[in-house]
């Protein structure tokens, strides 16, 4: 069957975060780890008398609250409050660079094998390429992460959760994508890594699916189709 868009989830699908990868660059947990430092250097940079303990402590403290509001927050927000409990000034030109410093990259050698060459094959048919993912990391630094790896010119519409205060399984989420992509009422279909939110929300959406088994083993029938390499993608979708 062919089909006039697909969209992708990010982390697991695009990005490989496992631990065991055989990368030059850090790991992710190592980048997660070390966002609190980063933050405090970024402050002091900025002139701020701030101790890497303080900081972190406070973030650690701030992230529990933030997770109890729901999908509508980010790492944005995180920082501002950080801002306020440390008693500076949140203006605005700060708490950008440091959520930016916090953030932290995102590296090429984190793709999985033949990403970058998938996408541009499938651009070449035509069909319509787009990003859904769940995540509290602004959409203005997650497009500065694919804009880093040469992706963001392949992805035309990026629907990131805490932008929108709505979260895969949602069927919401999957709606502004259609919306913004101008692809109401056409056949679309999402691949991603986790049965619960992606295969789940696709469904709820009217949305064909993808299981790309990096972490899950089955969709247990849930998914349309099942693939364990980027390079199984162009085949099945002509």
């Amino acid at each position: 069957m062919s089909y006039d868009g697909i969209f992708f989830d990010s982390g697991s699908t695009i990005f490989d975060y496992s631990p065991h990868r055989d990368a030059p660059d850090p790991p992710h947990t190592e980048i997660a780890a070390g966002g609190p430092g980063r933050a405090a250097a970024a402050l002091r940079w900025l002139g701020h008398e701030v101790e890497d303990s303080e900081v972190a402590n406070h973030l650690a403290e701030l992230k529990s609250v933030g997770k109890q509001m729901g999908p509508a927050y980010t790492e944005e927000d995180l920082v501002s409050a950080l801002f306020e409990r440390l008693q500076l000034e949140p203006r605005r030109d700060e708490v950008i660079y440091v959520t930016g410093v916090f953030s932290g990259p995102r590296f090429r050698s984190w793709l999985f094998p033949e990403v970058a060459n998938t996408l541009q094959k499938l651009a070449d048919t035509g069909i319509f390429i787009g990003l859904i993912a769940n995540t509290s990391v602004p959409g203005w630094v997650m497009d500065r992460h694919f804009h880093g790896v040469d992706l963001l010119r392949f992805l035309s519409v990026r629907i990131y959760s805490g932008d929108e205060g709505v979260e895969k399984p949602d069927p919401a989420i999957f709606r502004l994508a259609e919306e913004r992509s101008g692809l109401v009422g056409k056949r679309l279909i999402y691949m991603g890594d986790r049965v619960d939110k992606d295969m789940a929300g696709a469904e709820a959406a009217g949305w064909s699916s993808i299981l790309f088994r990096s972490v899950t083993d089955s969709s247990e029938g849930r998914a349309d189709y099942e693939i364990d390499s980027w390079i199984e993608l162009p085949s099945l979708l002509g």
